[in-house]
């Protein structure tokens, strides 16, 4: 097996492993869990979907319209409730609906688009989203008392923010720079998976194992 293909099965691998885990250790006293658990399932089922259409030799680029668009809806809503402010939760929650319809209609009225890649759309969703996950880096530096999401923050921010930019300048380049840039973007993903795995190590895994040995009493 060729190196780039054993670390992209790895990463889906983890990716699955994680779902199942954080489903597992689900506990209603953490309110941003659910949309975190949603945004797994996303890239589960975007990634399944995306396989067996490229398995058949058909264009799956339009997948990446709902990926990035459920990303940002159910990440938005995942930071408003970790941030734990009031006025950014409003500001959050009426922005992601605000910028959702527009993306959304966008689509609709240029469906040549739909079925193409989007650099500005990228860009568009994911910025909100380093910013939320930059402002959760420093509450976290003004209230240091506990770690939960800070292993999945810091994952995600390195990789959303090196993966855009690896997008927006791979794409201006040859196909040859494009698939290096495709390699680096599926390591830089691997360890991302690994950040969200050292994250339910570390803050969800205790209670996992006390819900599994009260079942088995």
């Amino acid at each position: 097996m060729e190196v780039d293909k054993f670390i992209t099965e790895l990463g889906i691998y983890i990716l699955l492993l994680n779902t199942v885990l954080f489903i597992t250790s689900y506990n209603k006293k953490y309110k941003a869990l659910k949309y975190f658990i949603m945004y797994l399932v996303l890239c589960c089922v975007i990634q399944k979907i995306s396989s067996d259409i490229s398995a058949k030799g058909d264009n799956n680029l339009y997948l990446s319209h709902y990926f990035f668009t459920g990303q940002f809806i159910f990440l938005s809503l995942f930071f408003s409730k970790i941030l734990e402010f009031k006025k950014v939760a409003k500001f959050i929650l009426g922005f992601t609906i605000a910028l959702t319809v527009i993306i959304i209609t966008y689509f609709y009225l240029h469906e040549e688009a739909y079925r193409k890649w989007s650099e500005f759309e990228i860009v568009l969703t994911s910025t909100p989203l380093l910013v939320y996950s930059f402002l959760y880096f420093l509450k976290k530096i003004e209230v240091s008392t506990s770690k939960r999401f800070i292993y999945f923050n810091s994952g995600f921010f390195v990789y959303t923010l090196c993966s855009t930019l690896i997008f927006l300048l791979g794409n201006l380049g040859t196909k040859h720079i494009k698939s290096y840039v495709w390699d680096i973007n599926q390591l830089l993903y691997l360890f991302f998976q690994m950040a969200v795995l050292i994250e339910w190590i570390k803050n969800f895994r205790k209670q996992f194992l006390f819900r599994f040995n009260k079942n088995k009493i």
